[in-house]
């Protein structure tokens, strides 16, 4: 399982408020990055120190085979002289030289395998560093996208038990407007049934006016003669 599935299958499934108790991944992401490219670059240094004993090698080794010459030139000058001794000790001091020499362009063939191994390393080190470095940016994003996403939803879940509350207060306060519509239908009917009755009464007054007349006519066509008529 690479580093990316394991990140994404430990944190795909957090919540915000279970993630934020833990270490921020990016910041643990972050870290391994940087431990990583310290370690290339310490391989790269690495890379440098063993180029350059490989250089120092070579010119040993190219100042012990300029040396052999010189010793073989000064044999060759001894033996036409006919200085025997000084040709036989050249000789030796070149076959001392070239076995040095030999020893050191031995050593810097191991050297310089050491240094392209070392090399190589460093390449491979460099090129998961990028690879790293490209899933640490995608997790990144994908955890913020996580971490915004969970937020808005815990706001949203916040504001459907808010609109519960609220909606317990509408239904309340649309209670109190039926009860206060109602009161008001009420007084209203009352306030129709008194002034009806007041002009029940007003009738009823024009009515026995009306009557005690009618009476009073009765009364005045009784009192006349019947020879008036």
């Amino acid at each position: 399982m690479s580093v990316w599935t394991r990140f994404v299958s430990f944190f795909g499934v957090k919540a915000t408020a279970a993630m934020d108790r833990l270490e921020d991944p990016r910041e643990t992401l972050e870290l391994a990055y940087r431990k990583q490219l310290d370690a290339v670059a310490d391989a790269r240094r690495g890379v440098a120190d063993v180029l350059t004993s490989e250089k120092r090698l070579e010119l040993e080794a190219e100042s012990l085979r300029a040396t052999g010459d010189r010793f073989a030139r000064s044999a060759a000058e001894a033996a036409s002289a006919g200085d025997d001794a000084a040709a036989r000790r050249a000789l030796e001091r070149e076959a001392i030289a070239a076995t040095q020499r030999e020893r050191l362009e031995t050593e810097v063939v191991q050297v310089r395998a050491q240094r392209v191994a070392l090399e190589s390393l460093a390449e491979r080190m460099q090129q998961r560093a990028d690879m790293f470095r490209t899933e640490k940016l995608a997790l990144g994003a994908r955890y913020a996208a996580a971490r915004a996403t969970t937020r808005a939803g815990e706001n949203v879940t916040g504001l459907s038990s808010g609109m519960e509350d609220v909606a317990a207060m509408v239904e309340r306060a649309q209670e109190k407007a039926r009860e206060a519509q109602a009161r008001a239908a009420a007084l209203m009917q009352l306030a129709g049934s008194d002034a009806s009755a007041s002009n029940v009464r007003v009738d009823e007054a024009r009515i026995e006016a009306r009557l005690r007349a009618l009476k009073d006519g009765a009364s005045d066509e009784n009192r006349l003669p019947r020879g008036a008529e």
